[in-house]
């Protein structure tokens, strides 16, 4: 039997060789298209002197080029449809270090001057580098490097040029660094580089990743003693300081810093300390982005320490040191991109009825016949499970998340415009008109029945903050009597989850995601945390658990119903001490206690049936309803079949090892997963097309006919359609023209990525946002 699996092994072993020596050696893209031109500009390139001060190595669109000092026809060496990039020349000037992911992942690697015999240096499918450099003696390589996601931290990696896993050197820098930390709090190094003396290393030094909104300061020079471990800071400057360059004789630092809203190029006198800008303004610096190339564009001395080979604005510059006199080094580049198949939809835009996508805060009535739900701002309810929505009243105002009242006769929902909104309620099926139920107006949400029906509680907000800000302060979680009523605090809230209750109508129950589930009385005394949940940990250095985004007790409390990271789960609630349990619901089987996820693909807005008994939840238009009971019998009836049927595949591979026996094995029943009951909702509402016509007259257009551009032109819109492109278009009678000389136009072009940041919950009336 060894000698069997032993073969097996070998078998199985030798494929996949075969099959990583084939990954290695070819990427899965086929290329399909060629684009070929001659530029003398580009765009953010990093670029070196060679030793002998004869040629300039640079990156231009993924390939690397070679260039006489002196400027002329540059010369590409590495091609292909991998992006290639930051190329800096050993000492001695007989290789070249970069930066490719021709291997699948972004790597560093080493060709000969001429880009020919390339080997990585580094593998992986995991990293992200920047910056590679040597050390003076050749024998090293310093880079930066990080293995998360894009815009976090990395550290400064030292390698040998013959291989080997390498080592970090800045790993254990845990001492004051400049900025607010964005994402992570560990130390940033980007942009190594030597002078003459191999043992001190140059590096731009911040504490943390990328982040929105961060005060200057961002980062600041330091030195890196290779000797000692230390760091010591070198600059302390409001722009912040970057991408270090040491000339060879030791003389001269330059930097880069910005002053106001541009970024130029510094130089200090290492013998003096003495500072002077040697250009200013150069270029956009990459502070406030993802910084994956490191903050500026790599430049280099001449040999002879007299002038700063460096590009910005699109060119490559020869900048003498120390007058900063500027001379421009002429190129001219053949550009050959064999590219991948277009990846291109034709979509066509709706223009019928629309069907609603998605349902909001639905929840069955007590008896689980009627579902109540917000769509379209207005609140519907319908028979389950094959009803027609219809809607409870005829009003104008935004109508959302309705709640039944234990008895069924009623639904309570929340209004809002921006002069306020109200709690109220109506009978669930439709007769009579709508009950103001609270007198002034305000910011409500989320209103919840006491089990005994004689209390409402809500969350309540002031109302000009909700109008003006993403959330805002002073939030509160209040009370008001079922048939009406002033308002009564609970306790101020930080914004939470939905109030709710158990089975007990003098605990209320709420979800704050600092501390967990909570519950407290009416009065907000005796307040007790009952259970924290966390989901998903960001690849970030220090990074903790997202918490929860919901967590619902049971009417039995005896399990949660939680949403998190985009999962819903069911998770047993023990009763332990004082002090709650956190579980993480990621690894089911790890849990301290039962966890269970429900959904395959996540869920929102879950909730409990009165009776315990059901879970539900909703996805886009669907209704998905679960009962645990069920779910928790078969998944144990299925292991016990999955286990008779492993033990008698083996009893009957061996009393008879043919068709015979496999037979006999599949005659026992396949027991399926337990699948929650599924209501999709149709609700078509007639679309809103825009009307009437739009001249934009005098822009520059870019067309979708082919490389066409016109310089001067019209762009007709009509009914909500381009009617026409052209230098000169007939405008309709009734247009609109609008004056747009000096723009850009590309009519066509759709884009479909933003970052709107409209309010959560309740909608918005009028979503500025996205008009901006």
């Amino acid at each position: 039997m060894r000698r069997f699996l032993t073969a097996t092994v070998l078998a199985a072993v030798v494929p996949a060789l075969s099959l990583a020596a084939q990954r290695a050696d070819s990427l899965p893209l086929k290329t399909t298209r060629t684009i070929d031109f001659t530029t003398s500009e580009g765009t953010w390139i990093s670029l070196d002197v060679s030793p002998d001060g004869h040629t300039i190595v640079f990156e231009l669109l993924g390939d690397l080029y070679l260039l006489p000092l002196a400027g002329g026809d540059a010369r590409r060496i590495t091609s292909g449809p991998a992006f290639d990039s930051q190329p800096r020349y050993s000492p001695d000037g007989k290789k070249i270090v970069f930066l490719s992911d021709r291997s699948g992942s972004e790597n560093i690697w080493i060709c000969d001057a001429d880009g020919s015999h390339s080997r990585a240096l580094t593998k992986g499918d995991k990293n992200l580098y920047a910056s590679p450099e040597w050390t003076p003696d050749g024998d090293y390589i310093v880079a930066s490097k990080t293995g998360m996601p894009i815009g976090s931290v990395y550290d400064i990696w030292l390698y040998h040029k013959d291989g080997g896993s390498g080592v970090s050197l800045t790993k254990e820098d845990k001492g004051p660094a400049p900025g607010p930390p964005g994402r992570g709090t560990l130390n940033n190094g980007l942009g190594a580089a030597f002078g003459p003396d191999m043992r001190y290393m140059w590096y731009a030094r911040h504490r943390g990743g990328f982040g929105y909104n961060l005060n200057f300061p961002l980062w600041e020079l330091a030195i890196y003693d290779r000797q000692t471990g230390k760091v010591f800071p070198q600059t302390d400057v409001y722009g912040s300081a970057m991408r270090p360059v040491l000339s060879p004789d030791g003389h001269w630092l330059v930097y880069a810093t910005r002053r106001d809203a541009e970024t130029g190029l510094r130089l200090r006198d290492l013998v003096s300390g003495d500072e002077q800008w040697l250009v200013y303004p150069v270029q956009r610096d990459d502070q406030e982005s993802r910084f994956t190339r490191d903050l500026m564009p790599g430049s280099s001395f001449t040999p002879d320490s007299k002038a700063l080979i460096v590009s910005y604005g699109g060119k490559i510059w020869r900048v003498e040191v120390p007058s900063g006199q500027v001379s421009a080094i002429p190129f001219k580049a053949h550009v050959q991109q064999d590219l991948g198949p277009l990846v291109r939809f034709e979509t066509r835009v709706d223009t019928g009825d629309v069907l609603v996508k998605q349902i909001r805060d639905a929840s069955p009535s007590p008896d689980g016949r009627r579902l109540a739900f917000s769509a379209l701002d207005k609140v519907y309810v319908m028979d389950v499970p094959q009803g027609v929505p219809r809607r409870l009243t005829s009003d104008t105002v935004h109508e959302q998340v309705p709640a039944w009242s234990p008895d069924g006769q009623w639904i309570a929902y929340v209004t809002w415009t921006d002069q306020g909104g109200y709690v109220q309620k109506v009978r669930a099926d439709g007769r009579g008109k709508p009950q103001r139920l609270t007198p002034d107006p305000a910011f409500y949400d989320h209103p919840a029945w006491s089990p005994d029906g004689q209390r409402i509680v809500v969350i309540k907000g002031p109302r000009a903050p909700r109008v003006s800000e993403l959330t805002g302060p002073g939030y509160e979680l209040a009370w008001l009597p079922a048939a009406g009523g002033a308002t009564t605090r609970v306790t101020p809230i930080a914004g939470g989850g939905r109030p709710h209750f158990s089975r007990d109508p003098n605990r209320i129950f709420l979800y704050e995601a600092n501390e967990g589930l909570v519950s407290m009385r009416f009065d907000g005394t005796d307040r007790r945390v009952h259970i924290k949940i966390t989901g998903f940990t960001l690849n970030v250095p220090e990074a903790q658990p997202f918490p929860a985004d919901e967590i619902l007790i049971a009417p039995d409390s005896g399990r949660v119903l939680a949403t998190a990271s985009n999962y819903v789960y069911l998770v047993a609630l023990p009763l332990v001490s004082a002090t709650p349990p956190t579980i993480n619901v990621v690894d089911t089987a790890a849990a301290p206690f039962p966890v269970h996820r429900l959904t395959r693909i996540g869920g929102d807005f879950i909730g409990w049936a009165p009776d315990g008994k059901t879970a539900y939840w909703s996805i886009g238009r669907s209704f998905f309803r679960y009962i645990p009971v069920l779910g928790d019998s078969l998944a144990r009836l299925k292991m016990r079949t999955d286990s008779i049927r492993a033990d008698s595949l083996k009893q009957a591979t061996k009393e008879k090892p043919d068709s015979v026996g496999k037979a006999r094995v599949d005659s026992l029943a396949k027991l399926p997963a337990y699948e929650a009951e599924r209501v999709d909702v149709t609700i078509r509402a007639r679309r809103d097309v825009p009307r009437g016509s739009v001249v934009l007259r005098g822009a520059r257009i870019v067309s979708m006919k082919g490389d066409e551009v016109i310089e001067k032109g019209d762009v007709v819109v009509t009914d909500n359609r381009i009617r026409c492109v052209a230098a000169t278009c007939p405008a309709p009678g009734d247009a609109r023209v609008v004056d747009v000389s000096g723009k850009t136009v590309i009519p066509g072009l759709i884009d479909i990525h933003a970052h709107p940041w409209p309010t959560w919950g309740i909608h918005e009336t009028e979503v500025w946002k996205y008009l901006a």
